[in-house]
């Protein structure tokens, strides 16, 4: 008899620590809008690694350091297509680009800016913030999550981005590597006056090595 009920008892407490392990099971929607809200208030930052580009007919790569302090950013680049150095700089005031034999140049968009003035197309807009590994805020988004709250897939302002191998620096964890594609449609002057659409799918890969966060 009081075999019987000792074995009663054990699959009664067996059962109660299953039903609490799923109860403190954290949701990781709860999760992701928690981490979300953290890291939207990161706003001085300091990055180092390499950023590669290709299209259907070129490609290059590049290291990067990309600094900011609040509204201000500051993007340096060494080694694309022989150009030596480029430093981009934006704030409220707009953006200026200074490139390897010192000659200036300045306009309102950044990323405009910067395809006008090497042909580099580069997701600007976006790209602050998917480093921290969070979408653009107040802008439509599609968006997957890992069992972590920490995004795997994210779709918004016409790219397709994929967050790969997070990493821990300081207490917030990073994605290392970012790997975004997007079609673009581009309008091309032909000898005979006439337009043709040409769609080359643009890829762009950031791997993160370094972050210095403020204290």
């Amino acid at each position: 008899m009081n075999k019987v009920v000792l074995a009663l008892v054990a699959t009664l407490v067996a059962g109660c620590v299953t039903v609490v392990d799923r109860t403190v099971r954290e949701d990781p929607s709860a999760t992701w809008q928690t981490r979300q809200s953290q890291l939207l208030l990161l706003n001085t930052w300091d990055i180092q690694g390499r950023i590669s580009a290709r299209t259907l007919n070129e490609g290059w790569q590049a290291s990067l350091r990309w600094a900011r302090d609040k509204q201000r950013h500051e993007i340096d680049l060494w080694g694309p297509l022989g150009r030596g150095h480029v430093r981009l700089t934006l704030d409220d005031s707009g953006a200026q680009l200074r490139d390897t034999d010192q000659n200036i140049y300045r306009a309102d968009d950044a990323q405009q800016l910067l395809f006008e003035t090497t042909g580099w197309w580069l997701p600007l807009d976006g790209l602050h913030y998917w480093i921290l590994g969070v979408p653009v805020p107040d802008t439509p988004n599609q968006h997957v999550l890992d069992e972590s709250g920490r995004l795997i897939t994210l779709k918004q302002l016409g790219w397709n981005i994929r967050f790969m191998r997070y990493r821990r620096f300081g207490r917030f964890e990073f994605p290392r590597k970012l790997f975004i594609q997007r079609e673009m449609v581009n309008n091309l002057a032909l000898e005979s006056r006439e337009y043709e659409r040409e769609v080359a799918i643009l890829e762009v890969r950031l791997v993160v090595e370094k972050w210095t966060m403020e204290p």
